[in-house]
């Protein structure tokens, strides 16, 4: 496959071709340029597909079942979403002025999506460059390695607490249980966390805390070798209250501050294995080297990406006026 450099800034580049992924090819063309998309993603990261003539979610999921984009479930996911059909996904639901720090997604699960494809139907308004992404080869090369040996061979678990939608108006931008676990039967809700090997309690209100099952710090990649590649950082009270600080949201970090003070283990984060909490001091660490290495990026109308999980992290900024943007979650074959 022959391709251009795209520099996303920060020193992280994705191969990026200009091709029409619209009408009906040939099965043959088409299996071809599988092979090359995903021999080229493995390889270097991602690859960005310009003026591809798609204008909606159907094409878009069109595209992905002509490549073999093999889906991956977002069952036990964090950020609130809808599913459009055909494995594709509304990118987030959080509110515009909320950013979605730079992560690889769904590793607070032991098993994550090895590909994340994401489309633009509607770029925000002035140019506003509001895709994050970090190349973690960078990343993880920078992590001083007395903070790796910490962590290497070590797993943390994801302890979270899921308000219910019923009854209630579902509230934009929140996760509830319900939407979490894809079921609103309570016998399915624990029949779905027994073969996770997650455990749920059940409160008064309705609503439900979830600790999910223990995931690596570090996960092999088939071509890169062992990488940095888990949340436990980012799903953090100390992130959380950077995070909006970072987007002058005062009131919400006053909010976390007087959480964290009053019932510390009632906020959402990721506890080792033994349940202890990660030191504030490396979650500030991760924090400024993620920041520092941290791409902003416009994607434009009809830009299609897919990205290694791994290699490329990927984050949403705060921004204002409309934009819509979609994600599929990728697995690859069973060799």
């Amino acid at each position: 496959m022959h391709y251009r450099l795209e520099d996303l800034g920060k020193g992280v580049t994705v191969p990026c071709i200009d091709l029409d992924l619209t009408g009906c090819p040939d099965a043959p063309a088409r299996r071809e340029l599988a092979a090359g998309i995903y021999e080229v993603v493995d390889r270097e990261g991602g690859l960005l597909i310009r003026r591809t003539g798609i204008g909606d979610t159907g094409q878009y999921g069109a595209f992905l079942a002509s490549i073999d984009f093999h889906h991956h479930s977002y069952v036990g996911g964090t950020t609130p979403r809808s599913e459009r059909g055909n494995g594709v996904y509304t990118a987030t639901e959080l509110p515009p002025a909320v950013t979605l720090h730079s992560h690889q997604e769904m590793s607070y699960l032991d098993s994550v999506p090895d590909y994340v494809s994401f489309y633009c139907e509607r770029p925000p308004d002035h140019g506003q460059k509001t895709n994050l992404f970090v190349d973690m080869r960078a990343f993880d090369a920078h992590l001083p390695e007395a903070f790796k040996e910490r962590y290497r061979g070590r797993r943390a678990r994801l302890q979270r607490t899921l308000a219910s939608n019923d009854p209630g108006p579902v509230v934009a931008g929140r996760k509830y249980w319900q939407e979490s676990l894809g079921t609103t039967d309570r016998g399915e809700a624990e029949a779905i966390a027994h073969e996770h090997g997650w455990d749920l309690t059940w409160k008064a209100d309705g609503s439900l805390v979830i600790l999910q099952e223990p995931a690596r710090f570090f996960r092999p990649h088939p071509v890169h070798g062992e990488m940095w590649c888990t949340q436990a950082m980012l799903i953090n009270p100390v992130t959380r209250l950077l995070d909006a600080q970072r987007d002058g949201r005062h009131e919400d970090a006053a909010r976390v501050e007087q959480q964290r003070a009053a019932d510390p283990d009632s906020l959402d984060q990721m506890f080792l294995e033994d349940g202890s909490r990660l030191p504030d001091a490396d979650v500030h660490l991760w924090f400024d080297l993620m920041t520092e290495h941290e791409a902003r990026f416009a994607l434009q109308r009809g830009d299609v990406l897919v990205l290694d999980n791994m290699l490329i992290g990927h984050g949403r900024s705060s921004f204002e006026g409309p934009r819509r943007m979609f994600a599929a979650l990728g697995s690859r074959p069973a060799a």
